[in-house]
C-alpha cells in the first residue's frame, strides 16, 4: 500500500517537474499577453451584454449545452507508462491506493473546470435564474454530477470495444442534459433530487458491476494518458521545441490541390515542404481553421466597428504565433540539412506561406466585418490585418525559434 502511494507521488512529481519548464515558457510569451487583453476586452463586453440581455435570449438551452458538454467530457489522469503493462500488471490487486489517488486527483481538476465555467456564466445565472442559496446549490449539484461522471468513466475504461464506450458516454450525456436542463429551468427540488437518486441507482446497478465483469485494461489507461500528455505537448510546442512530441502525419489526399495554392511547387523544395507540413502534419491546419472560425464569430457578434478591428488584429497575432512553429517543425530531422539549398531559401519559404495564410485570414475577417458592419470598417480590418500579417511573416515568425530554448 505504501509503495503504491509512493509510486503515485513520484509519477505526479515527475510530470509536474517537466510541465513547469514548459509552463514558464508559455507564461513568459506574448501569447499570454494576447489572452490577457482578450479576457479584459471580453469582460467589459460581457458585462454590457448581461445588462442588456434580451428577454427572449435562450439562456437555459445555452447553459444546458455548455454544462452537458463539460459534465460528460473528462478523463482519469493515472500517469501510467507503457512499461507498466509488464512491471505493474502482476501487482494490479495491490494498486487500489494508486488508482484511488488518480480518481481524487482527476476529480479535483475536473471540478475546477466546472467551477470556472459556472463562475463565467454566473452573471447570466444571477440575472435570470437566481442568487444566493440558489446559486451555490446549483454549483454543488453540478459538482456532484461531475464526480458521478468520473466514477462512471473509470468503470467504462474496462470495456474493450469503442462502441460500448461510446454508447455508455451517450447514455451519460443524455442523463447530464436532462439534469442540467431541470436545474437551469428551475424545476421543483424533488425532481432534481430524484435525478440524483436515479444516478446513484444507475451507478450501483450498471456501472459499478463492470468492475466484476471486466478486468482493468492497462492498454486503455496508457492510451488515455498518452492522449492527455500529447495534448499538453502540442500546446507547449507552439512556444518551444518539444522533443517528446510524436508528430502525426495524415494523408489528406483530398487537399493535395491546396499545396500548390500555398506555393508548394516541387521545384521549390522548402515551399513544397512547408505547404505539405501545414496541411498534413500535427494539427496546423486544424488550429488555423479553428482560430479563423472563432475570430470570425467574435467579429460577427461584436457590435462596434473598433471592437471588430481589435479582435481581428488580436486573432491575426495569435494565428501568426501558431504558424511560427512551422519554423522548427523539421529541426530534429538531419535529412533536411542534406538539401543543397541555401538557408535563406528556407526563411523565404516560411515567409511566403505564412504571408499567404495570414492574408487569407485578413480577407475572411474583412468580409465578415462588411456583412455585419459597414464597408469602411471592412476595408480597415482587411488592410490592418494584412499589414500585420505581412510584417509578422517577415519578422515575428522567424524570431520564435531562437527566442525559446528547448526544455530538457
Amino acid at each position: 500500500m505504501r509503495q503504491a502511494q509512493e509510486l503515485w507521488e513520484s509519477r505526479r512529481h515527475q510530470y509536474w517537474s517537466e510541465a513547469r519548464g514548459y509552463l514558464k515558457l508559455i507564461l513568459n510569451s506574448g501569447f499570454v499577453i494576447s489572452v490577457y487583453f482578450l479576457f479584459i476586452f471580453l469582460t467589459v463586453y460581457y458585462q454590457q451584454f448581461v445588462e442588456q440581455m434580451p428577454v427572449d435570449f435562450p439562456l437555459v438551452p445555452l447553459l444546458t449545452v455548455l454544462f452537458t458538454w463539460r459534465l460528460t467530457a473528462g478523463s482519469i489522469r493515472t500517469f501510467v507508462k507503457p512499461a507498466d503493462v509488464v512491471f505493474l500488471l502482476p501487482y494490479e490487486t495491490k494498486m487500489s491506493v494508486y488508482f484511488n489517488q488518480a480518481l481524487r486527483y482527476s476529480s479535483m481538476w475536473q471540478a475546477s473546470y466546472i467551477v470556472l465555467l459556472f463562475m463565467a456564466c454566473g452573471p447570466m445565472f444571477t440575472e435570470r435564474i437566481g442568487t444566493g442559496a440558489t446559486f451555490w446549490l446549483a454549483l454543488l449539484f453540478l459538482l456532484l454530477i461531475k464526480i458521478w461522471n468520473l466514477l462512471c468513466v473509470w468503470q467504462e475504461q474496462r470495456l474493450v470495444a469503442k462502441g460500448e464506450r461510446y454508447s455508455n458516454m451517450a447514455l451519460r450525456m443524455l442523463i447530464n442534459a436532462v439534469a442540467a436542463y431541470l436545474l437551469f429551468a428551475q424545476a421543483p427540488v424533488w425532481l432534481i433530487v430524484a435525478i440524483v437518486v436515479l444516478m446513484a441507482i444507475l451507478y450501483k446497478g450498471y456501472w459499478q458491476p463492470l468492475e466484476k465483469k471486466h478486468s482493468l485494461k492497462w492498454e486503455r489507461l496508457i492510451e488515455v494518458e498518452n492522449q492527455m500528455v500529447m495534448f499538453f505537448y502540442r500546446i507547449a510546442n507552439a512556444f518551444t521545441d518539444v522533443p517528446q512530441l510524436r508528430n502525426k502525419v495524415r494523408e489528406r489526399t483530398y487537399l493535395q490541390w491546396a499545396v500548390q495554392l500555398l506555393g508548394g511547387k516541387k521545384d521549390a523544395v522548402y515551399h513544397y515542404l512547408y505547404a505539405r507540413t501545414f496541411i498534413r502534419a500535427n494539427d496546423y491546419l486544424g488550429t488555423y481553421l479553428r482560430l479563423t472560425i472563432v475570430g470570425g464569430l467574435f467579429i460577427y457578434v461584436l457590435p462596434l466597428g473598433w471592437m471588430k478591428l481589435a479582435m481581428a488584429l488580436l486573432f491575426t497575432h495569435i494565428t501568426m504565433m501558431q504558424l511560427s512553429t512551422l519554423s522548427f517543425h523539421h529541426s530534429a530531422s538531419i535529412w533536411i540539412d542534406l538539401y543543397p539549398i541555401k538557408p535563406e531559401e528556407k526563411k523565404q519559404a516560411l515567409t511566403y506561406i505564412t504571408a499567404r495564410l495570414l492574408f487569407l485570414l485578413a480577407i475572411v475577417y474583412g468580409v465578415v466585418a462588411v456583412v455585419t458592419s459597414d464597408l469602411l470598417y471592412g476595408v480597415l480590418i482587411l488592410v490592418a490585418s494584412a499589414l500585420l500579417g505581412l510584417y509578422g511573416s517577415q519578422t515575428l515568425v522567424h524570431r520564435k525559434k531562437g527566442k525559446y530554448r528547448r526544455v530538457r
